[in-house]
């Protein structure tokens, strides 16, 4: 298996999306490549960075949901259109 598959399958990993034989075979191919090792390392922070940024800077609208839930369906006005027929 070539590099490029390995990174998918670490790829994989980093979205915890992996099966656990695929986890165990791709950290066995890190040990024996440099170059793969050093892919997944800067893979990893970036998807750390990322995450972070992510729940940092997220609005929490929940509260407001659950109110317009509370409140039920919304009518809608359909007088309007039948002014224009």
């Amino acid at each position: 298996m070539g590099c490029a598959r390995w990174r998918e399958l670490l790829s994989t990993q980093l979205d915890g999306e992996d099966a656990p034989g695929e986890r165990e075979a791709a950290q066995r191919h890190l040990t024996s490549c440099d170059t793969c090792r050093r892919w997944y390392d800067d893979a990893a922070a970036i998807t750390r960075r990322a995450r972070m940024t992510l729940v940092r800077d997220s609005v929490d609208v929940t509260e407001g949901v659950l109110a317009a839930l509370a409140a039920g369906p919304r009518r809608h006005r359909w007088w309007g259109l039948r002014a224009l027929r």
